[in-house]
């Protein structure tokens, strides 16, 4: 439960600084679904919208190489095409609509979570997107992701990383503009039938 309550205060954190309006949380609740994947759920009937965090719990991932984590979430960019209340950065996904919006877009997250696109195209585009965005220095990232680990890295690298990500080693938060039985069931909609052996297969295939 300790374990729930840092990440509950770690997530909320990041949430409150995606939308400064969003500054005043209800306790957070959390629980696991069936596969494993930590939710944690925070009201504010303050904040305007609804938002979500998909974050990875890295002591799961001790062995990760430098900058992979952000190649990973630059390839998943390149997935969002048409969504623009998606993105990915830092150590998660992370999630902007409106309460009426939370299930349908909280599916598209998932979708592009669990069935990424990480073949050699996709690959090669996000990965000179991150190094001009590197050069730039129009984002402040961890001083691991630099020019020397990203051009260091592979597509195999990515996707050996991305095999490794499975429900149990994730956090989903959701709050803000939401009542807690919609986001339950938004996320057991979204997440609830991920099976990361059965789709890793097809994902990198390609």
């Amino acid at each position: 439960m300790n374990k729930i309550k840092t990440i509950a205060i770690a997530s909320l954190s990041i949430l409150s600084i995606y939308t400064a309006k969003a500054q005043s949380f209800k306790e957070p609740v959390g629980y696991k679904l069936k596969n494993g994947m930590n939710i944690i759920i925070s009201e504010n009937d303050r904040s305007p919208k609804a938002y979500s965090s998909f974050t990875l719990d890295n002591k799961a991932f001790t062995d990760k190489k430098d900058g992979v984590v952000e190649l990973l979430n630059a390839v998943l960019n390149e997935n969002v095409t048409k969504n623009s209340n998606i993105s990915f950065k830092d150590n998660s996904g992370k999630l902007a609509t409106s309460n009426a919006d939370l299930e349908k877009d909280l599916t598209a997250m998932a979708n592009l979570i669990e069935n990424a696109t990480i073949d050699r195209s996709t690959f090669n585009t996000a990965k000179a997107k991150l190094i001009a965005s590197l050069k730039l220095q129009d984002y402040d990232y961890d001083q691991t992701v630099n020019e020397k680990s990203i051009n260091a890295l592979t597509l195999a690298d990515v996707q050996d990383f991305y095999k490794q990500i499975t429900p149990e080693k994730t956090f989903l938060t959701i709050a803000g503009d939401v009542e807690l039985s919609t986001a339950k069931s938004s996320a057991k909609k979204a997440f609830g039938n991920w099976n990361k052996s059965e789709i890793v297969a097809s994902a990198i295939s390609k």
